[in-house]
């Protein structure tokens, strides 16, 4: 396949977008990107080496988790998944990791939310397959035949070795056609902080037995987390509140623990799509700092280039010390400039600045049009702000 892409070359309901390089942590990929016609949704693939030729193709098929790979969040094990999956192909010199957007085990992140709502209202009484069930949803709604397509199409003949443990998803991709030579565990020790997680997970047949041994007792949350139904905002029916939840996000320095951010999740009738809002509330009396973030897909990898993570870790940080804050999170490529060109996004923002004043934490020492414009879009609601650049 040309790096170009100039043919555009459809296989299956994949169609070719373009093809650019990716220098990881482990070394480098090339990632090839796809658009599903008949979902609308990416398909990624990243490859290291010559993923054509006979011998099996050490691979891994990899459901998205925006929680770990884009907001940080140590509750799973998905992020340690990807990164240790990207470590082995490296050093195995050939390989291939398929990427798809199937959040929440294919039910949408909406539902994933709500489970972690659900399991942490009942301290941990409740797994997240319990959940599912609850809301009426089957255990996975992940399908598989874009691997299949995405093989054929970078050329991919051999069976697979595949990193994975879960036999659920290695029988789904056989049903699929992929053809599995052997299957690979895929375990990074586990943590308090997943520890329930995974332990649901290892009872539904997953190889994860020994991770969920070593992990210890399961973390404390640091505050109540309560059930509610999904509802309109009285004031702005366009967003449908779903869930609120704590995520640890692990801090940046090894050996300080997490940050718990409260996670409010909101479905946007007029854009169909999700929002999300993260809250920090530890000194009420300190004045917040506030954060519009965007987000790039390929940051969701392990990237070289620390300015791929768009300074969301340092604004968790910066949140964290200050001890309180918000941050209004703009998923898929949407530009943060959104929330000053929308005033309902911007409407919505506001909701969560405790005391109507804060410092907007922007990226770079001179404030930009948009970052003007946003404060400017705050105050019709009532917000007073100043700018803070991040850095």
């Amino acid at each position: 396949m040309s790096a170009a892409g100039a043919d555009r070359h459809l296989c299956g309901t994949l169609l070719h977008l373009g093809t650019r390089s990716a220098d990881t942590v482990f070394g480098p990929f090339r990632v090839e990107t796809f658009l599903n016609l008949a979902s609308r949704s990416l398909v990624l693939a990243l490859c290291h080496g010559d993923v054509g030729g006979g011998a099996p193709l050490l691979a891994r098929v990899h459901s998205s988790c925006m929680t770990s790979e884009t907001f940080g969040g140590c509750d799973c094990d998905c992020a340690d998944q990807l990164d240790a999956a990207l470590d082995a192909i490296a050093h195995a010199g050939r390989g291939a990791l398929i990427y798809l957007l199937q959040e929440g085990r294919g039910a949408g992140f909406s539902a994933k939310a709500r489970d972690r709502m659900m399991v942490q209202a009942s301290r941990d009484r409740v797994t997240t397959f319990d959940a599912y069930a609850r809301m009426g949803l089957g255990r996975d709604y992940r399908r598989y035949d874009e691997v299949g397509f995405a093989a054929a199409a970078l050329g991919i003949t051999a069976p697979l070795a595949l990193l994975s443990n879960n036999p659920d998803k290695v029988a789904a991709l056989q049903r699929a056609g992929v053809a599995v030579e052997r299957v690979l565990p895929l375990q990074r020790a586990a943590s308090p902080f997943n520890r329930h997680y995974l332990a649901s997970k290892s009872r539904s047949g997953h190889a994860l037995d020994d991770a969920v041994e070593q992990a210890g007792a399961a973390a404390e949350l640091p505050e109540r987390v309560a059930y509610f139904d999904p509802h309109p905002l009285p004031q702005c029916p366009r967003f449908v509140r779903v869930a609120s939840y704590l995520l640890p996000i692990r801090a940046r320095r090894h050996g300080d623990g997490v940050h718990w951010l409260r996670l409010h999740a909101y479905f946007d009738l007029t854009a169909r799509r999700e929002r999300v809002v993260f809250t920090y509330a530890g000194d009420t009396a300190a004045v917040p700092l506030v954060r519009v973030q965007g987000e790039s897909l390929l940051a969701r990898f392990p990237l070289r280039e620390r300015a791929a993570h768009t300074g969301w870790r340092d604004a968790v940080e910066r949140i964290a010390r200050r001890g309180n804050g918000c941050a209004l999170f703009l998923l898929h490529d949407e530009s943060p400039a959104l929330a000053a060109d929308d005033p309902d996004l911007a409407w919505l923002l506001a909701q969560h600045v405790a005391g109507r004043r804060g410092e907007l934490l922007i990226d770079s020492r001179e404030e930009r049009a948009e970052d003007a414009a946003l404060r400017t879009a705050l105050g019709r609601h009532g917000v007073a702000i100043d700018a803070r650049p991040l850095g």
